[in-house]
């Protein structure tokens, strides 16, 4: 049952990090719009690459700041409560990218995936431990 549930739990890592070059084009439309609106010129090319580049990162500052806050949910609310707490993010992140056009919902999606990426193991550590299985 732990393998099935390690391997569903891995695919939303790989589809959130991939995710973000689907809407490429859509976004630097909408930074050129925005670049538009506020200097009343198109957006030149490496400004607009450098705005992306900016937005793509936010994954893995985001994905930082949820693994370095995995000790303290998972201590505070214990692994199980934690683990269904925590996708609530994911399911926020998600609705913000359906919703919006800018890249606030990948912040909130790289804070689920790191901090889901350290939860899981630690979960089925537990349970390994509490069926009396060695953990090694």
């Amino acid at each position: 049952m732990a393998r099935p549930a390690a391997v569903i739990g891995s695919l939303q890592f790989g589809y959130n990090t991939g995710v973000i070059n689907a809407p490429e084009q859509k976004l630097r439309a909408f930074f050129n719009n925005t670049w538009m609106e506020h200097y009343g010129k198109p957006i030149e090319p490496g400004t607009c690459t450098i705005v992306w580049s900016l937005a793509v990162a936010i994954f893995s500052v985001g994905g930082m700041a949820g693994s370095f806050s995995l000790a303290v949910i998972s201590n505070k609310f214990g692994r199980r409560k934690a683990m269904f707490i925590v996708n609530i993010l994911a399911v926020i992140g998600g609705a913000l990218m359906e919703l919006s056009t800018i890249c606030s919902f990948e912040m909130v999606i790289a804070l689920f995936c790191g901090i889901f990426t350290g939860l899981t193991p630690m979960f089925f550590m537990a349970i390994r431990i509490s069926l009396g299985s060695p953990p090694w």
